[in-house]
């Protein structure tokens, strides 16, 4: 089975995280982040792997089966943890996925950067922010297929 853009923008967030993330809803936002980012640098998808509303902000379609293949091949591992008292998932790297190929160049900028800005916060505040500025999340319902790049049109262009 080869791996698909999805699966190899997952182990590249993970990569730039030291191989480990705490927080299904957290990695989802860093998965969609990554996908604005890269879309404001260039024309293009970074993967063609949809997101979809969820309650709490745009999130991974159907991320059981995206991660799962990942465990499937041996390149990811995820394990019950706590967020404080509150269960969570912890998603680590094992040796295969660090030398797992890589996306190009462009792409792991733009994976960098939404690692850079998701790590540092809580998977509440980054729903906050989806909340508060994510056009197709406002505009949608729960389980629709988001088309996130409207996200990336400032809103005055998009009125027009």
């Amino acid at each position: 089975m080869s791996r698909t853009r999805a699966q190899d923008a997952i182990l590249e967030i993970l990569r730039n995280t030291d191989g480990e993330w705490t927080g299904k809803a957290k990695l989802c936002k860093a998965f969609y982040f990554a996908h604005l980012y890269y879309a404001n640098e260039r024309p293009g998808l970074l993967t063609d792997w949809a997101s979809a509303r969820m309650p709490q902000g745009p999130g991974i379609d159907n991320s059981d089966k995206l991660f799962g293949d990942l465990v499937g091949e041996g390149c990811l591992t995820v394990e019950p943890a706590h967020e404080g008292p509150y269960p969570e998932y912890r998603y680590r790297l094992t040796e295969k996925g660090r030398d797992a190929g890589r996306p190009p160049e462009d792409a792991r900028s733009a994976i960098e950067d939404a690692a850079v800005f998701c790590l540092p916060r809580s998977a509440a505040e980054l729903s906050g922010i989806t909340h508060e500025r994510s056009r197709s999340w406002i505009e949608g319902k729960d389980g629709d297929v988001l088309n996130i790049y409207i996200d990336t049109i400032p809103d005055d262009e998009y009125e027009r």
